[in-house]
């Protein structure tokens, strides 16, 4: 007999494949929203870190905080990824964002389109390599990223004024869409992305997506995890593989 929550998840990972993203208004408990604020602001500074006044922008987290790959293990993380990717998925990359005076910014309708590897290797259908922060990136066939499951979590309230997340649904089961975003944001209604502190945000990173500049900029702290469960051929890894079983361990 299946449990509420089986019949919950389950219903959660349908709509997901079909629209390509979810959003859920309150997630973690504020002692846990603080805990992660705090992480961030303790980052050292390096390569990966944008400041002005307060931390903006953030590659790299995996690499760079304990915190976040705690949280990327969590188990209110967990139930958002394992119904989609399964038991076996990894966290791979971690960034992190916010809108503040001097750092507003406004991102037009795209898709995700790179990974972060451990090296560069020449692969078929592996595009536009280069290096940011000291980590190869690439642009993977498009395969790889309908495959994936990206997590926003939310560090501050996120309402109509600040920037939120526009989606437009359904988007991410049609490959590359660099010739049809005229057509799918004429042909299907956007949705924003409304969370509280501590909400959370799923999507698959080939959806169209956009945000414009806040309107009152104060803080949009969001961290990014993207998830993936598969292997990628012709010997390349990922660059970081943080497990999120009850058991994993961080490779």
């Amino acid at each position: 007999m299946h449990s509420v929550l089986d019949i919950e998840l389950t219903a959660y990972a349908v709509s997901f494949r079909e629209s390509g993203f979810a959003v859920f208004p309150r997630l973690l408990p504020d002692a846990e929203v603080d805990r992660l604020r705090q992480a961030i602001e303790s980052i050292p500074d390096c390569d990966a870190v944008r400041r002005k006044r307060n931390v903006y922008g953030v590659r790299n987290l995996l690499d760079l905080s304990p915190e976040i790959c705690r949280l990327a293990a969590l188990p209110e993380i967990r139930r958002l990824v394992t119904p989609i990717l399964g038991e076996g998925a990894f966290a791979a990359r971690a960034l992190f964002f916010d809108k503040v005076p001097g750092a507003n910014w406004a991102l037009g309708w795209h898709q995700d389109s790179v990974i972060a590897v451990a090296e560069c290797r020449e692969v078929p259908g592996f595009l536009a390599w280069g290096q940011k922060a000291g980590v190869w990136q690439v642009q993977p066939p498009p395969e790889i990223l309908a495959e994936m499951v990206a997590v926003r979590v939310h560090l501050d309230d996120c309402g109509p004024e600040n920037g939120p997340l526009r989606v437009i649904p359904g988007s991410h089961r049609q490959g590359w869409l660099d010739n049809e975003i005229a057509r799918w944001k004429r042909e299907v209604e956007p949705v924003t992305c409304l969370t509280s502190a501590g909400g959370a945000v799923t999507m698959c990173p080939l959806i169209l997506h956009a945000s414009s500049k806040a309107l009152s900029p104060s803080h949009r702290r969001v961290v990014h995890i993207e998830y993936a469960s598969q292997e990628l051929p012709g010997g390349l890894q990922w660059h970081r593989r943080v497990g999120i079983s009850e058991s994993a361990t961080i490779v």
